[in-house]
């Protein structure tokens, strides 16, 4: 196991060496996996339909699972669409560059295999987890790789794939332990500011007027989770994240150069996507609160009522799991 002893002397580490990932697993799942010849329009769907963040990709050839597919891909995938249609490479001359039937025929042309191509903060290979090992285990696998999703497999059966575990699982989980407020009170009674924030990345907003594809690019540019979407008085209105992108995409009529806030309007109700938190709220409060909610980020605001940062489940995960010493 990689846990340290440094990382087994915590408390909150102690706690999760004592359940195995295998308690994670729901009782009746199933792996929905994508062959890396697939179509990038049958990917999407996938995506879609089975409203997944993250999903597998098998290569055939080689006999093994290469990738993983998830939303923040599909972002650079679209953009990547984008320029390839924009350059002129795809469209007849006089065609509309920002037209919704070249852009969703430029997506669909796209294959899994062009993800290799796609500039990636992703760590090369394949990695995967044990059901056997420790939910500490998994969630330094999360943090120290940056993963969107950790694969479990069998310790029996390195080709057996049993789940994707995402860090809201494991919050989720921690939440239901009576032990969970004990081994962590000191932390989980710290104020967001104090303790999540400085784990944040500068915020970028997006005005609601700004077009989809500038939105998404700076999504892509940044690596970032979600962006708030600001009116004209600099006030937040809404979200865009990277998850909201899988259904954008999948309609059929999409434009890329339609405005943000007219895209937005084919997702679900703002008020259960655009769920929020105060810097002065306890931690214990933003975990439950993300835990609880349907909203797969927390919208932080300061004193003043102003959005100061994003919080996703990967930042509470990773304040919750020392880091490792140096070797």
């Amino acid at each position: 196991r990689v846990c340290s002893a440094r990382a087994r002397a915590t408390p909150g580490m102690e706690l999760l060496e004592q359940h195995e990932i295998f308690e994670l697993l729901p009782t009746h799942g199933k792996v929905v996996t994508l062959d890396a010849d697939l179509p990038m329009k049958h990917a999407l769907a996938a995506l879609a339909h089975h409203d997944a963040t993250c999903l597998p990709v098998w290569d055939s050839g080689l006999q093994r699972f290469v990738d993983i597919f998830s939303c923040t891909d599909l972002v650079d995938i679209i953009l990547f669409a984008h320029r390839t249609l924009t350059s002129g490479a795809m469209p007849a001359a006089g065609a509309s560059a920002a037209g919704s039937g070249d852009a969703q025929t430029a997506l669909e042309r796209c294959h899994l295999r062009d993800l290799s191509g796609l500039k990636r903060s992703k760590p090369p290979g394949f990695l995967m987890a044990s059901v056997d090992d420790s939910m500490a285990h998994g969630a330094l696998m999360l943090k120290q790789h940056g993963l969107e999703c950790l694969p479990i497999g069998d310790s029996t059966c390195s080709s057996s794939l049993l789940h994707l575990l995402l860090p809201e699982q494991i919050l989720v989980y921690l939440c239901t332990l009576p032990d969970f407020r004990v081994s962590y009170s000191a932390f989980l009674d710290r104020t967001v500011g104090q303790a999540l924030l400085p784990l944040c990345r500068p915020l970028k907003k997006v005005h609601r007027g700004a077009s989809l594809i500038d939105a998404l690019a700076l999504l892509s540019a940044d690596r970032l989770h979600a962006i708030p979407v600001m009116d004209d008085a600099g006030v937040m209105q809404d979200v865009l994240s990277c998850r909201d992108v899988r259904q954008l995409a999948s309609h059929s009529a999409a434009d890329l150069g339609v405005p943000l806030h007219e895209a937005l309007r084919s997702l679900p109700p703002t008020a259960s996507r655009l769920c929020t938190c105060k810097a002065t709220d306890t931690v214990a409060t933003a975990i439950v609160r993300i835990a609880t909610s349907e909203a797969t980020q927390l919208m932080c605001l300061d004193e003043s009522g102003d959005v100061c940062a994003v919080l996703t489940p990967s930042i509470l995960l990773a304040a919750l799991t020392p880091n490792q010493p140096q070797q």
